[in-house]
């Protein structure tokens, strides 16, 4: 087990979100602590990074779903970048994948948040 590191970039109009290890029971309630903050700071536009992460079981995607829907309730949007391995996998056999606007890394991600200010369709 890796643990996991999470670095927030607040950017001008969206902050990114980098995660590095793995995302699972023990490490989802910091993800989840982050993000809230990131919310009562009304920074309701994220870029999630999982280019770096190394495992994620369905805690992990439970929690980056609650993420999504939490951020939507506020007008906002979550985009998932870097999706690979155990989290491309597990939200692709449990269709969750059609849920979240996912793109290919942050530039991508950054470049899809400046064009629509709206997540783009897959």
């Amino acid at each position: 087990m890796t643990r996991l590191s999470i670095t927030v970039k607040d950017h001008p109009r969206l902050s990114v979100v980098s995660l590095a290890g793995d995302l699972d029971k023990t490490s989802a309630p910091r993800l989840e602590e982050t993000l809230t903050e990131l919310l009562e700071r009304d920074r309701v536009r994220v870029v999630v990074d999982t280019a770096e992460l190394g495992f994620c079981d369905s805690t992990g995607v439970w929690t980056l779903l609650a993420a999504l829907r939490r951020t939507y309730e506020r007008n906002g949007w979550l985009r998932l970048a870097g999706v690979h391995g155990f989290l491309g996998r597990l939200l692709e056999m449990t269709r969750l994948a059609a849920a979240f606007p996912i793109d290919r890394d942050v530039d991508e991600s950054l470049r899809q948040a400046l064009q629509s200010g709206l997540p783009a369709s897959r």
